[in-house]
């Protein structure tokens, strides 16, 4: 379109204000416009589309009997048009709303910092916190701010806010697996038994199943006896450095056999070199060796020797030596010695990673501070002695790696048996508990159809 410009005798502006001088031309429905062409010759078209008579100057009559009168220019109102000053009301309100967005924005950002609270409310809250972000977003919604945008500028989703604003009363809830009284009492009596009196809780664990006067899982009996203070709470050690090359060759279903050695003193101050020998991942101690002169290369493969001759057949065929970086276990005619008895290189554990060994270390820290260890030892037979009772104590024990089954059981390919039978004395008392529980609390149960009603 163009703006501004002469063609002919007619003179014309913007559209917005059109001013027509001389001879002008009214466009009329289906009148195809002139374009470039010349105003004073419309064209074939046009006369068609118009008539001959149409055609006329201002204040000539056209055939039709109508006047094309010419837009006249219209004169200036003085002040604002009434799309301009619309426009700034518009403005001005806009403005306004932002003005008031930035006001409530900082007053609720100040207020979310009272209260300590930073980023999107995400997750659980104490019901005080509740209470205060409901009290907030209400004056702020009173000030002029919808429920959304003030939602929006605290950090939390508008639903969320709703179900705070409009909490649900809790409803008093009970565990239907809950163990029953006579359970509890009979986990109670057996941790008064003579015979399990200072033995940790694992063997407390294993009678009741054993006996069959109570099937509970492990975390169960330590929670009841724990609510009446009868076990000292258990601590918790956090491993440093993860352990991985061991790991992996018991994953793909190598047998290690671990061994390292440690000192006992006597009264005296004599001192004589334990040497244990264990199988993994089975745990059972195979054999203790012992030495008066420290661990040597000759001490070490005698105990190997003999705790291998203690091994079943299904286990010699995928079987790794591993240890530590001793002197005694570095020696040439050590890895020499094993490498013909097992047909396997040693595997070592890395330089200073007592981890790696962590069994053998968790077994020798046993061996030192088990509950029937003696105080101290008078002569060197005490110490032999003792060292012959812990095979027997050990593979005995239930163990937590084991899921406490004994070190022999797990030896002897009984630790799936037992696992499951004990998942279905499980299952059998969860059900008599079950039914218990329903026939207590069968009349505070709502009825199947408002179950349905209320799920919508």
């Amino acid at each position: 379109m163009l703006k501004g410009g002469h063609i002919g005798t007619y003179e014309y502006k913007e559209r917005t204000h059109k001013t027509y001088t001389g001879t002008t031309l009214q466009h009329l429905p289906g009148m195809q416009r002139a374009g470039r062409s010349n105003k004073a010759n419309p064209g074939t078209l046009r006369t068609q589309a118009m008539g001959s008579g149409c055609y006329t100057k201002e204040g000539q009559v056209s055939s039709h009997g109508s006047s094309c009168q010419s837009r006249k220019k219209r004169p200036k109102t003085p002040g604002y048009t009434r799309r301009t000053v619309s426009k700034s009301i518009q403005r001005t309100r806009r403005n306004q709303r932002r003005a008031l967005c930035r006001w409530a924005r900082a007053i609720l950002v100040k207020k979310k910092d009272e209260l300590a609270l930073k980023g999107p409310l995400n997750g659980h809250f104490k019901q005080e916190v509740k209470q205060a972000v409901v009290t907030v977003i209400n004056n702020s919604v009173a000030q002029g701010l919808t429920q959304k945008q003030s939602c929006e500028i605290f950090g939390i989703l508008p639903r969320k806010f709703r179900r705070w604003l409009n909490p649900k009363p809790l409803r008093p809830r009970t565990a239907w697996n809950k163990i029953l009284e006579h359970e509890r009492d009979a986990i109670e009596s057996a941790a008064w038994k003579p015979e399990l009196i200072g033995k940790p809780v694992s063997h407390i664990f294993v009678h009741g199943h054993e006996s069959g006067k109570f099937f509970a899982s492990f975390s169960t009996v330590y929670r009841a006896l724990k609510a009446k203070n009868m076990v000292e709470p258990r601590k918790h050690w956090q491993r440093t450095t993860p352990y991985i090359n061991a790991h992996a060759l018991l994953n793909e279903g190598f047998s290690l056999l671990c061994y390292d050695g440690t000192q006992f003193k006597t009264n005296s101050g004599i001192i004589v070199w334990a040497i244990p020998v264990m199988i993994l991942p089975q745990r059972y101690l195979l054999h203790i060796g012992h030495s008066l002169n420290g661990v040597s290369s000759n001490d070490l493969t005698q105990s190997v020797a003999e705790a291998y001759a203690l091994l079943p057949e299904h286990l010699t065929t995928k079987l790794i030596a591993h240890s530590d970086r001793g002197s005694a276990m570095k020696a040439l005619s050590t890895k020499r010695f094993i490498k013909e008895l097992l047909g396997a290189p040693v595997h070592f554990g890395r330089p200073h990673m007592p981890d790696d060994q962590a069994w053998i270390e968790a077994f020798i820290r046993t061996l030192k501070y088990h509950r029937d260890v003696p105080q101290s030892f008078k002569i060197v037979d005490d110490i032999l002695q003792w060292l012959n009772r812990v095979p027997d104590i050990y593979n005995n024990d239930p163990h937590s790696s084991l899921s406490y089954v004994t070190p022999l059981q797990a030896l002897s390919g009984q630790k799936e048996v037992i696992l499951n039978q004990r998942k279905q004395n499980l299952a059998a008392a969860r059900m008599l508990r079950y039914t218990a529980w329903k026939a207590n609390h069968s009349i505070m149960l709502p009825a199947a159809s408002e179950v349905v009603t209320q799920s919508y």
